[in-house]
C-alpha cells in the first residue's frame, strides 16, 4: 500500500517517492546490519552512517531506528554496551552480534545478491519500449 497514490492520478514523482518510502522502511533492518558488521555506534551514529552508505537517500528517524534496536537487542542479533558519557549519562553503543551477522549474510545472499545476476542486470539496463 502506498498511502500518497491517489486512484485514477498519475504523478510519476509521487509514485517513485511512495515507492521509495515503503522500500526504504523494509530494508531498514538491512541497512543499520550493515552498517553494525563495519563498526559499533549509538543511534545518532548509525543513523548517520545509514545516511552515508543510501548517498543520503535514506535517513531513518532515530526513534524508528532506536526501536527497531531494542526489538534486536531481544532476541540476541545486536548487543548493546553502555560507555561513559561525557560528563552525562551513559552512552549506548550498539553492535552486531554472530547471529546478527549470520543473518545478514543469508538475507544477502537469499535477497540482495539477485540484483547482481546477469538476467537482472541485462533487465535493469534494457532500454523501455
Amino acid at each position: 500500500y502506498m498511502p500518497g497514490i491517489i486512484p485514477g492520478m498519475h504523478n510519476d514523482e509521487a509514485l517513485l517517492k511512495d515507492w521509495e518510502a515503503v522500500y526504504r522502511q523494509g530494508l531498514l533492518t538491512f541497512w543499520t546490519f550493515l552498517v553494525l558488521r563495519d563498526r559499533n555506534g549509538d543511534v545518532s551514529q548509525i543513523r548517520r552512517w545509514i545516511a552515508e552508505t543510501t548517498e543520503d537517500t535514506y535517513t531513518p528517524a532515530e526513534q524508528t531506528l532506536y526501536r527497531q534496536l531494542r526489538r534486536h537487542l531481544d532476541v540476541g542479533l545486536v548487543a548493546l554496551r553502555k560507555l561513559p558519557g561525557a560528563g552525562g549519562p551513559p552512552r549506548n553503543e550498539f553492535q552486531l552480534t554472530e547471529s546478527g551477522s549470520a543473518l545478514l549474510r543469508r538475507f544477502a545472499d537469499r535477497n540482495i545478491r539477485l540484483f547482481d545476476q546477469p538476467a537482472v542486470r541485462r533487465l535493469l539496463s534494457a532500454e523501455s519500449a
